[in-house]
């Protein structure tokens, strides 16, 4: 189940872990689309204080890490925002930073739920690579490049893959500006292909790069946690996008 779909019975449990502590951690593996994640549910209505999101780490070290945020709130000790933080973490600083408001319904799903899809504000957890180099900073690991993104800014490019990586499309799609109503992520090779809905022949294939496909059709930013094994379809451009697996 993605971030973005709601369970009855999970809900029940959030409200119930929110109204026992105080907070919830939501909990997020990585799948073949996005890195692992985690962020707070709760500290937003109970301590007027924002949400907590952080990534790339395991579940586990996260969840370890939003608790020990969410007691640091709770006795309401401050959070130092855009400087190193040493409260946290045993070894290393970490740096809290604002996630930019147009981020937040990509990654809140359950936390806007729970505040009634009212707008609130959110941090960021951002951790240090060995050097002690944080994800902005030109000598940082881009062995972990995607691991964390950065939300405290307008993403025009949502995507964890590169921005060249090169993506099959249909020609029709940038020379007679016909829409991208059918997307599709390849379980086995990861390949991407973005097409009309209507039949195509190999001859109707381009390959592109994922940037150019995204700068033609901006909405396709909306797909950006497809994972592998999954096609998603819309009727018409700007309408809602329908994921199904492979073979459904």
């Amino acid at each position: 189940m993605s971030h973005e779909e709601h369970d009855s019975q999970a809900e029940k449990e959030i409200r119930r872990i929110v109204q026992e502590y105080g907070w919830y951690v939501a909990l997020f593996e990585a799948d073949t689309a996005t890195p692992a994640f985690a962020y707070t549910i709760g500290l937003w209505k109970n301590y007027g204080h924002p949400e907590i999101i952080s990534f790339g780490l395991s579940v586990q070290t996260m969840g370890k890490i939003l608790n020990l945020v969410g007691e640091k709130v709770k006795s309401g000790r401050p959070l130092l925002k855009n400087s190193n933080d040493f409260d946290i973490l045993e070894k290393s600083p970490v740096r809290f930073m604002e996630v930019h408001p147009g981020n937040i319904p990509d990654w809140f799903g359950y936390c806007q739920w729970f505040n009634d899809y009212k707008e609130f504000p959110a941090l960021q957890l951002f951790w240090p690579d060995k050097s002690g180099e944080f994800p902005w900073e030109h000598a940082y690991d881009q062995n972990l490049a995607f691991s964390q993104p950065l939300l405290n800014r307008k993403l025009e490019f949502k995507f964890f893959e590169k921005r060249n990586l090169a993506v099959f499309v249909a020609k029709q799609i940038f020379k007679d500006d016909k829409p991208i109503l059918h997307v599709s992520h390849d379980s086995e090779e990861g390949d991407w292909q973005f097409l009309t809905g209507d039949t195509v022949t190999n001859e109707d294939i381009m390959i592109v790069s994922l940037e150019q496909v995204v700068k033609h059709a901006p909405t396709i930013n909306e797909l950006f946690n497809l994972p592998r094994g999954q096609f998603a379809t819309r009727d018409i451009p700007g309408g809602k996008w329908l994921r199904q697996n492979e073979g459904e």
